[in-house]
């Protein structure tokens, strides 16, 4: 166990924000977030997964919602909130916690609620990325219930839901955060240490401040950050240039759109909340669960929230944690990528790219 900082989550805010795909919140939220933790006190303990006691319970804690009405309702309270409903819910402590994904801000939500009730924070998560909809884990794979699921709001508005229908809680749990303003934090996925051990993917946290401190290294030095991301963390230029378009809706809780860019190969970036595929004249260059990944001209990444046309950009493809490259991962994707004209077999990015 190690306790990590303002510099330590710093760096996490950063790399976060590359992993999170165009999602997980901004880099500016993430560093807002930065400072309601430390309102708190000094740093936040941060645990292996192999230190988390078989027995311990605990659970996954994120922010949910649009990304462009979080950018205005931040959370700080409500993260702990949602957890101590789904803890009473339940009749247990929490012990420790979970980031549900990765990315700028939902890397570190969950230390907001762990400050707060001086536990832990796992490094960890049951992605590797962020996603839009809250089936899309390895805990749904490994078999763990995403119910009941606990939701909170700012203004102390808590409501617990129960289903086993994945895309029932899902659908619920969206009308409700609507309800509130299109902002909620949550908790859900409670389990114990054992069946953490054997569900989630380690060290992406930790992942996540070696990304960061990489991109400040290079802004500081100078130096091109994406070819740095690339280079570091055997990744992909998908296209560099300048937005020339953004069309975005919100419905149901989801940012949906498109992005277009002009450069020298020409790109168009599809998403729901995170960027799902990425094409140049009509040849996909990756699909989810891969990682598109945007910075803009200082190297800071930038969410879909974020990103304006006359933008200068810079997308970069990354490999999903293997944990995520398996066929029953792929699948979860598929009816997003189907909803948004994406037909196709699932082509892993290094071959896409060769």
């Amino acid at each position: 166990m190690r306790s990590v900082g303002r510099a330590e989550m710093g760096d996490i805010c950063l790399g976060g924000g590359v992993l999170g795909s165009g999602g997980g919140g901004s880099v500016q939220e993430g560093r807002m977030i930065i400072d309601r933790i430390l309102s708190s006190g000094p740093s936040v303990d941060l645990s292996s997964v192999d230190e988390v006691n078989d027995q311990a319970w605990g659970a996954a804690v994120a922010g949910m919602g649009s990304p462009a009405a979080s950018k205005d309702q931040p959370r700080t309270n409500s993260p702990k909130w949602a957890l101590e409903a789904l803890a009473g819910a339940l009749g247990f402590h929490a012990d420790f916690v979970v980031p549900f994904e990765v990315g700028a801000g939902n890397s570190l939500t969950p230390m907001q609620a762990a400050i707060q009730q001086g536990i832990p924070v796992v490094d960890a998560d049951p992605i590797g990325r962020a996603v839009p909809q809250i089936h899309m884990t390895t805990f749904h794979l490994g078999g763990i219930s995403l119910s009941p699921l606990a939701l909170a709001t700012e203004d102390g508005t808590t409501a617990v839901i129960r289903s086993e229908d994945a895309h029932d809680m899902e659908r619920v749990a969206r009308a409700i955060t609507s309800e509130f303003g299109g902002v909620a934090a949550i908790a859900c996925y409670a389990l114990q240490g054992r069946d953490l051990k054997r569900s989630v993917i380690p060290n992406t946290i930790t992942l996540s401040e070696s990304i960061g401190a990489a991109i400040r290294q290079s802004q500081d030095a100078g130096s091109d950050v994406a070819t740095t991301l690339v280079e570091q963390f055997n990744g992909h230029i998908l296209g560099r240039g300048t937005v020339a378009s953004v069309s975005s809706e919100t419905r149901g809780g989801f940012d949906f759109g498109i992005v277009s860019v002009s450069g020298s190969r020409p790109l168009t970036v599809t998403f729901q909340n995170e960027n799902m595929a990425a094409s140049s004249d009509g040849r996909v260059l990756a699909t989810a669960p891969d990682l598109i990944c945007a910075v803009d001209d200082t190297g800071t990444p930038v969410t879909n929230a974020d990103i304006a046309e006359g933008m200068k950009v810079a997308y970069v493809g990354f490999q999903a944690n293997p944990a995520f490259r398996t066929p029953e991962a792929v699948s979860l994707f598929s009816s997003v990528l189907s909803a948004l004209g994406h037909e196709r077999e699932f082509v892993p990015i290094e071959q896409a790219m060769s």
